[in-house]
């Protein structure tokens, strides 16, 4: 499995390899706009500035080769947030997905299945052989929306992660195996088609 910065697309959304200097900005935007609805998000410590630590944390994990992210941008060429590989393991042949936020307007829309599709397919016709989600226990829209896709969830991580903010967070872990692929793609691929049919 070797995964590297590339560009992803489909008809819905287009994944380009994340450049601080070009879309640090759009992003900071996007999460001042945000707001609570970032309650649970890892990095979120208002009312101090937390975008810079994180835009920080991504440039530094980009650089140790633990990160690979992506800006999401529309086909009209608007940033719609950013979403990521992490901690790729080429010797296991597993990934995680994550660092995922969508701006307000983009939520429960085409958005999200098109890139999920983008980034299972790319991670599965690379080699993996487990695709995971890390999710904040607190975070029910997100374990909903893995359920969706198709992940299974495989337990909780109690008590395994300390927040900025000093929060103790436990964390809901879901998979898709590479066996199960062929199933999930194809419910993706047919939520997908019930949106462009809105669409037309």
């Amino acid at each position: 499995m070797q995964l590297a910065p590339v560009t992803l697309e489909n008809r819905f959304a287009r994944l380009v390899p994340f450049d601080l200097e070009r879309h640090a900005a759009d992003l900071r935007d996007m999460a001042e706009r945000s707001g609570e609805r970032l309650a649970t998000w890892p990095y979120f410590n208002p009312p101090g500035d937390w975008i810079t630590p994180w835009v920080a944390t991504i440039r530094k994990r980009a650089e140790a080769g633990t990160l690979i992210p992506f800006a999401v941008i529309l086909p009209d060429g608007r940033f719609a947030g950013m979403t990521a590989y992490l901690s790729p393991d080429a010797t296991s042949k597993h990934v995680e997905v994550g660092m995922t936020i969508y701006a307000p307007e983009f939520q429960g829309r085409e958005v999200n299945p098109a890139c999920k599709h983008l980034l299972l397919a790319h991670a599965f016709n690379q080699g993996a052989i487990r695709v995971f989600f890390n999710v904040d226990e607190r975070n029910k829209r997100s374990q909903s929306a893995v359920r969706k896709l198709g992940g299974v969830q495989e337990g909780i991580l109690r008590d395994n992660r300390i927040l900025p903010d000093g929060f103790v967070r436990s964390t809901v872990v879901f998979s898709i195996l590479a066996r199960e692929w062929p199933g999930v793609k194809a419910g993706l691929e047919a939520r997908l088609a019930r949106f462009e049919e809105q669409d037309g």
